[in-house]
C-alpha cells in the first residue's frame, strides 16, 4: 500500500464525539446521503458544504480534530459515515478507543499527532506508515503510524475485506482460515 496521502485539512475541536457526524436522529429512516449531507453541521454550519465542495472537486479530505475524537458511541455507522463523506484519514491527538477500532476496521485510516495550528484548508501529506505529517514539502509533525497489519486492513478496505482477500488471519504457523 502507497502509505502516503495527500489532501485538504478540515479542523474540528476537542472532544468531538459520534453523535455530532453521525447523530440517532438522522438514523431511523434516513439513508447514509441523508447523513453525510447534516455531518458536523451543529459544530460548523459550513462543514457539510465544504466537504462537498472538496469531495465533488475529487480532492482528498484529511480531518484535523482535537482530542479525544470520536466519544460517546461505539456506533460502527459513525466510521462509515466518515468514508462516505469523503474523509480518507483522521489526526487527532487521541482517538476513543472503540471509535479507533471501528475506524480501522471500517478502512479508515487514524493517524495520532499533535494538531494544534493546523487549520481548514491546509493541504497535508500523512505519512500513515512513520506517521509525519507534511505541510509544503516541511515535516510539521510527528506522531504515531500504523502497523504493517493496519496499514494493510485499512488499504483493504476493512478488516472484512482484509480476511476474505487473506482466506484468514495470519498466524506464525501459516494462515488461520475463514473456511472449515
Amino acid at each position: 500500500m502507497n502509505s502516503l496521502i495527500k489532501g485538504f485539512a478540515i479542523a474540528l475541536g476537542d472532544h468531538v464525539n459520534t453523535d455530532i457526524h453521525c447523530s440517532t436522529k438522522y438514523m431511523p429512516g434516513k439513508d447514509s446521503a441523508f447523513i453525510v449531507e447534516h455531518a458536523f453541521e451543529k459544530l460548523d454550519p459550513n462543514f457539510p458544504a465544504q466537504a462537498k465542495a472538496l469531495r465533488e472537486s475529487g480532492k482528498t479530505i484529511i480531518l484535523v480534530a482535537g482530542r479525544d475524537f470520536g466519544i460517546n458511541s461505539s456506533r460502527e455507522q459513525a466510521a462509515q459515515i466518515l468514508r462516505d463523506i469523503g474523509v480518507a484519514v483522521i489526526v487527532a491527538p487521541s482517538f476513543a478507543r472503540a471509535f479507533f477500532r471501528n475506524a480501522i476496521n471500517n478502512g479508515l485510516a487514524l493517524i495520532t499527532a499533535p494538531t494544534e495550528g493546523l487549520s481548514s484548508g491546509q493541504q497535508l501529506c500523512i505519512d500513515l506508515g512513520s506517521g509525519r505529517i507534511t505541510l509544503d514539502d516541511q515535516s510539521i509533525r510527528q506522531g504515531t503510524g500504523l502497523s504493517d497489519v493496519l496499514l494493510d486492513i485499512v488499504s483493504s478496505g476493512g478488516l472484512l475485506a482484509y480476511l476474505k482477500q487473506h482466506n484468514g488471519w495470519p498466524t506464525s504457523q501459516g494462515r488461520m482460515s475463514l473456511t472449515p
